[in-house]
């Protein structure tokens, strides 16, 4: 049997969660938590990172994990970084057969990371055993 962690990157998913944390203390309304969470379910692990702050315009939402976009900056925001963080970790949510996804509204800004627990093999995708 497979271990849930055999195929993951440790340090890369450390990365990945850092990236966002990093995001969302960045962005995110001083003063207010940044909120972390992870779950593992039978098959998945999902770590979410939440803010709040203003939503991201929907303009925005669709260049988020491109290179070196960063969108408007606020003026409270620090703007040291070169827009390539959601980049880099929705490319580490990727090698890792997940994904990363974004919901912001007028009350939290959320990145969630998900990905299977156990890598797919030959016959097999993320949500189990193909056709025998």
């Amino acid at each position: 049997m497979l271990s849930m962690w055999e195929g993951m990157d440790q340090a890369r998913i450390g990365q990945l969660v850092s990236n966002l944390l990093g995001n969302a203390l960045t962005h995110g309304t001083p003063g207010q938590p940044v909120r972390i969470e992870a779950s593992v379910s039978a098959d998945r692990l999902t770590i979410s990172v939440a803010n709040a702050g203003d939503p991201i315009p929907p303009a925005a939402m669709a260049q988020l994990f491109k290179p070196f976009f960063r969108g408007d900056v606020r003026a409270n925001a620090k703007a040291n970084g070169l827009g390539l963080g959601l980049h880099i970790a929705s490319m580490i949510a990727e090698a890792h057969g997940g994904a990363l996804t974004v919901a912001s509204s007028e009350v939290e800004t959320r990145f969630t990371f998900r990905m299977p627990l156990f890598p797919a093999t030959a016959g097999q995708d993320a949500k189990g055993p193909g056709p025998a």
